[in-house]
């Protein structure tokens, strides 16, 4: 008999640059459970993987080119937001009202 569960792994603490996330996930998980085994599957977020490497960016210090002012204004997006995407995109796919869908430099849309 197949079963998945999803559960939280508590009281992780806040990912900083360098953090080692496996080692982080495994130690909260056998000291707050629940515990990982063989054979799980663990799934993380983008978000805290982008911490750990230190890819943060200050909106502040973005300067948008022209093309991220024109796509930002179509979008009604933050330009320097737009710019960031851009910086990490190989093909603007759809850009209307609230929607910019991109081609990820490494493929995935």
């Amino acid at each position: 008999m197949s079963m998945v569960s999803l559960l939280g792994v508590p009281s992780i603490p806040l990912v900083g640059q360098g953090n080692d996330l496996a080692a982080l996930i495994c130690r909260h998980a056998a000291e707050n459970g629940p515990s990982i085994t063989e054979n799980d599957v663990v799934v993380v977020a983008q978000k805290i993987v982008s911490k750990a490497e230190g890819r943060l960016i200050e909106l502040r210090n973005v300067v948008p080119s022209a093309r991220a002012r024109e796509l930002a204004e179509l979008t009604r997006k933050d330009p320097r937001l737009v710019e960031v995407v851009l910086s990490e995109t190989d093909h603007v796919l759809r850009a209307r009202e609230g929607v910019l869908i991109v081609e990820h430099r490494l493929g995935s849309v």
